[in-house]
């Protein structure tokens, strides 16, 4: 789950982590007026919040906005009502966003922090080592670490482990990368702070672009993201509450309550699991055979027949996807379930593409035996890489 950056600011304001002052605005007129309020003489920034990275380097789809980005420094009050004017209600398009782009309903406006020098820092995990990592780098135009691999000289990785805080050694060695003589003790109190958010919060990432550092050698958090573990949100309630639904698109917020993962990638084919491994196990074995993903949508457990079929036409009707694969190891979720599940969608929508499903476990033999005696236009599967086959081929016949 994500949530907007002035959200993920006033967490880590809680934290004593340094941010600059800001208030969020909905109209041009509140933002002039927030403006006055941090600032009688400015100067200023305006923040287009949306749910993507690369807001500066982004343009907005209407030509009255100019071709400045997401996020504006504004030396005047009229300018900042100005760029507010050209945000609200416009589709800003960034590089994390698709050719629509995303509709700005608010702006973030804050005052403006003169930095000697300015860098990316995020906290992630490494789902390889089961660790916590942090990288260090100087400004990158994307906001995406996936990049940075790319550039190994260029950016400081430190694994951090399972501990809770860095030493002084490590702070130090940050600050020897950043090429910046400061107090290390400042440098460690700065990402030791952001390990608390870290853990308090299950996130799976933390990411600020950019982090400035001040002559002074006070560091301050210009910008802010985090995502949050949608597996642990019953234990942070007050996080829920953050969640804007403008910004998820209906087939993920008909998921989300359900109670499915769901993720849309490109376009290919459609798959439906029940659990994260079986899921990046389907995804790199179609992957391997030249299938891409279009969406894949992961069952959580308790779920019924309604949901099921619920979860089958979010797939069916992507315009996304020329193909469906269900992969369901049965355990608590019974293959039969999916069965009827398959039985009402087919009788709500039909089959109008390939279908191919596997079944091992939980009652296997009688969910194989209602889809049979359904003669619905299917193939089943006797595993995963013999299905995702079955599936390539129903997709060029179709072609």
């Amino acid at each position: 789950m994500n949530i907007h950056e002035y959200q993920a600011k006033r967490i880590f304001k809680k934290f004593g982590i340094n941010i600059p002052n800001g208030i969020i605005a909905y109209t041009p007129n509140e933002a002039r007026d927030v403006a006055l309020q941090i600032s009688e003489t400015g100067p200023w920034v305006v923040k287009a919040q949306i749910h993507a990275g690369s807001r500066d380097d982004g343009k907005f789809s209407d030509k009255r906005a100019g071709r400045k980005g997401g996020v504006r420094v504004s030396k005047t009050i009229d300018e900042v009502y100005t760029n507010a004017d050209d945000m609200l209600e416009n589709m800003l398009v960034t590089n994390q966003t698709d050719s629509k782009g995303r509709l700005v309903s608010r702006v973030y406006v804050e005052e403006f922090i003169k930095s000697a020098k300015k860098f990316y820092v995020s906290l992630a995990i490494d789902w390889v080592l089961a660790n916590v990592i942090l990288i260090v780098s100087p400004i990158i135009d994307n906001e995406d670490v996936g990049a940075l691999t790319d550039i190994p000289n260029n950016f400081f990785k430190l694994n951090i482990g399972t501990e809770r805080e860095i030493r002084t050694t490590q702070a130090k060695e940050i600050l020897d990368f950043m090429g910046v003589n400061s107090d290390a003790k400042e440098m460690k109190s700065f990402i030791n702070r952001l390990l608390k958010v870290f853990y308090a919060y299950d996130a799976t990432m933390i990411e600020i672009n950019p982090i400035g550092i001040a002559k002074d050698g006070e560091i301050w958090a210009l910008d802010a993201k985090i995502c949050f573990d949608r597996n642990s949100l019953y234990r942070h309630p007050d996080i829920t509450k953050m969640a804007d639904e403008s910004e998820v698109s209906e087939r993920e917020l008909i998921a989300l309550k359900n109670g499915f993962q769901y993720k849309e990638l490109n376009s290919g084919i459609g798959i439906i699991v029940n659990g994260d491994g079986l899921a990046i196990n389907t995804i790199n074995e179609a992957q391997n055979i030249g299938l891409d993903t279009a969406c894949f949508l992961n069952l959580k457990g308790g779920v019924d027949r309604d949901k099921i079929a619920t979860s089958i036409k979010l797939i069916m009707t992507n315009p996304k996807v020329d193909g469906i694969f269900i992969n369901i190891l049965g355990g608590f979720l019974r293959c039969n379930l999916i069965a009827d599940g398959i039985l009402n969608v087919a009788d709500d929508l039909g089959l109008n593409i390939p279908l191919v499903v596997r079944f091992e476990g939980t009652n296997k033999d009688e969910a194989t035996e209602i889809l049979y005696k359904s003669k619905l236009p299917l193939l089943i599967a006797e595993d995963t890489f013999t299905g995702l086959n079955m599936l390539k081929r129903a997709i060029e016949e179709e072609i």
